[in-house]
């Protein structure tokens, strides 16, 4: 099975870098561990079969997966790309995250 390329946007980079340096010094590393390992499933279940996720805005055709109750990836998909778009905070309202 060939793998859709993906790419990762500056902001989905810097809010990713963000929780890691949150969940480190307060959760340490086998929570830190937890949820990497969490976000590369998912990301790897989005590269194998992005439309099993839910269009979360459909005029901008981008899809929401959800890793954990806390936490929210929101990527665009095409037929030979994958972009990530944002490692969201789900206690903050996605509709206010300017997509």
């Amino acid at each position: 099975m060939i793998l859709i390329k993906l790419i990762w946007s500056a902001r989905a980079l810097d809010e990713y870098e963000r929780l890691l340096d949150y969940l480190m010094p307060e959760w340490g590393i086998a929570i830190t561990k937890r949820v990497v390992d969490s976000i590369t499933h998912q990301i790897n279940r989005i590269q194998h079969s992005p439309e099993q996720f839910p269009i979360f805005i459909k005029s901008k055709n981008i899809h929401r997966c959800i890793i954990s109750p806390q936490t929210s990836l929101f990527f665009k998909a095409s037929d030979n790309t994958i972009e990530i778009l944002s490692i969201f905070d789900n206690r903050q309202d996605p509709k206010k995250h300017g997509f």
